[in-house]
Order: C-alpha cells, then structure tokens, then sequence
C-alpha cells in the first residue's frame, strides 16, 4: 500500500521539534501539520534560534495545537516526528508503532536499550517505516567518506579519530542551559547520548566494533549530572576508532581523519573541505571544495530523503543501526564506571 504524507503530527516542539516543523511545512505546504505538547515551554523560534515574540506557532505554521494525546492519534497521522527529550523517545514510538503511524523520532532512538527489541518487533509486524534523525549522513563530505571506504581505495584501515567539542551554555541562549534536557540524567542526558552521531557514523561506516574502552565523567563544576566529557576506544581487530566527544568547550570544533594502507582522509566543519591523500601515485589526491552544508542544509535533505523514500525505508536496517549505537554508549557507560573493556555481542 502506498504510504502518503498528509498529515504529520509533531510531538515536542522544543529548539529541534520547530526545526523539523520549519524543514517539513516548507516541504509539504499543502500538508495537515498538527502536534500535542504537554507543557508548551518553548516559544516560537527563528531559524536561528532567536526568540519571536511578535508571532505565534500556530499562525506561522499553520499547524493546530492539541494538549491531549489522545484525541490527536485519532486523528490518525501517517508520520508522527518524535523530538521530546531523549527519555520519552520509546514511549511515543512505541504507542504510534501500535498505530501503525510512520516514526521519524530526533536521536537518540532511547536513552537505553531496554524496550528498543519490542518496538524493533513492532515495526516490522506492523509494516511501519522508521527513521532516526541522524542527520550527519546527509552531510555531502560524510556521505562520501562512506563511499571511499566502501570502494577499498584507502586499503586496510589502521586508525580512526573523531573529535566534537562545543559549549553547552551557548546551545540555547534563551533557556538556561541546566534545563536542558542533554545536562539532566533523568531525561536521558549526558554527552553520549547527545552526541551520538559520530557513534552513528562510526557504526555505518564500519559495523559494530569488538569491544569499548571509554574514560571520562562530569569534568565542570556547575552541578549537571550527566558526563560532560568522554574518550571513546572502539576496538574493531584489525584496526581501531578513537572517538572524543564534549560539550563543555568554549572552543568549538567537530573534525574526522581515516588513515589506511593506502591512503588518508580529512575533514573538519570549519572550512568544510574533504582531504583524499593516496600515498600511490597512479591514484590521484584531491581536496573537495567547501559543500556549504550546514546545519540546516543536513536537515532539510534528511527530510526530502524521507518524504521521497517513505515506501522504501528500509526500517530493519535504521533500527538495527540505532540499537547497535545504543549498544555502543551502554558498553562506553560500563567501561567508564569500571575502568575496563567491555566486550560487545554483536548479533
């Protein structure tokens, strides 16, 4: 049966709800965008996350509020876009799965693995497609990174290295940053899980590793409870990723370097340029010019891929990947409160 998106149901309109809200009204102008929110605490944004005062949600968007649950699924959406805070991701995907509603829910899929097997199970008895909003695999340079690697040109990889830093306190200038839900345990906080993507783009690049080696912790002293700053070792055999993850950094930096056998890649989010060095000369180097892909850019293609491709996701796959992720961050968790290697079983 074909799968048509004329209604779509937004569940959180936080700083990322409003953003998916922006990226799908300009995409389906003649969609019936509706959406519950429970506590109605963000106001309307701009694009850049300024506040507007002068509008509201409803007119700007043309979407119709409801603070019932309820009475908006008997609406019968066929997408619902899930941007709660991390701890209420299940709950939403699992009722809509049951419904049989099209899930496209913000990263993580959960804060933990417990409940993920029966919403896997869901999906697939109920032939619902799902997606989680790993936006970084739209970014021009990474998608390629994954190409490369898949055509062998860099031979055996030896060595992987990630870094994201950022400064929490600046993400949302007009909240306090300790209501966030990426600095509060109890809604699913803590680097890991906030930054995730690069544990997403290493699971797709690579598969699932053999084994973590994480160290880290709550390194600032502003009272969150959550990890602030973390190391990550993926032990994969033959090679391994090293992976640094903060959002207690003034200095902003996001950058990724892949060396193999044969050759090498760069590439970092401040000039936005791909570096292939190949140490044999009958293969040519080069340095891919800026794709002027930011943010925005990643998300909007993330959600064309979605509504064009909505009868051919390919959800066994999108869940498998997000579950091996959440693999990943718990075995990460373990070694960090042990002070050990922690095997993962890979299945």
């Amino acid at each position: 049966m074909q799968k048509m998106l004329n209604r779509v149901l937004f569940i959180g309109l936080g700083g990322a709800g409003q953003r998916h809200l922006r990226l799908f009204r300009e995409n389906l102008p003649n969609a019936d965008l509706i959406a519950y929110r429970s506590t109605n605490k963000t106001p309307l944004l701009n694009s850049d996350f300024s506040v507007n005062q002068n509008e509201s949600i409803e007119d700007v968007y043309q979407i119709k509020i409801y603070n019932n649950l309820k009475e908006v699924l008997a609406l019968k959406p066929d997408l619902v876009v899930i941007s709660t805070p991390s701890s209420m991701h299940l709950e939403y995907a699992q009722l809509c799965a049951e419904k049989s509603i099209n899930v496209f829910v913000e990263k993580p899929i959960s804060n933990s693995l417990e409940g993920l097997q029966t919403l896997r199970d869901t999906v697939e008895k109920n032939n619902v497609a799902i997606q989680v909003g790993f936006q970084r695999r739209f970014h021009p340079h990474l998608s390629k990174v994954k190409e490369i690697i898949k055509s062998g040109r860099l031979g055996q990889v030896l060595t992987v290295n990630f870094t994201v830093a950022s400064y929490i306190p600046r993400w949302h200038p007009y909240e306090n940053y300790l209501d966030l839900y990426a600095c509060r345990k109890e809604l699913g906080g803590g680097v890991l899980l906030t930054e995730i993507h690069e544990i997403d783009l290493t699971v797709w690049y690579f598969g699932m590793p053999k084994s973590v080696v994480c160290i880290g912790g709550t390194y600032s002293d502003v009272g969150m409870d959550v990890e602030d700053t973390v190391r990550l070792t993926l032990d994969y055999a033959n090679f391994s990723v090293q992976i640094n993850l903060t959002f207690w950094q003034k200095h902003h930096e996001r950058s990724l370097s892949i060396c193999g056998e044969e050759g090498y890649l760069s590439w970092d989010q401040d000039d936005d340029f791909l570096i292939e060095e190949y140490f044999d000369k009958a293969k040519e180097s080069t340095k891919r010019v800026n794709s002027n892909s930011d943010n925005d850019a990643m998300f909007d293609l993330q959600v064309k891929s979605l509504i064009k491709n909505i009868n051919t996701i390919d959800s066994k796959v999108n869940m498998n990947d997000a579950i091996a992720s959440m693999k990943i961050i718990e075995a990460a968790k373990e070694s960090m409160k042990n002070n050990t290697v922690t095997k993962l079983n890979i299945d």
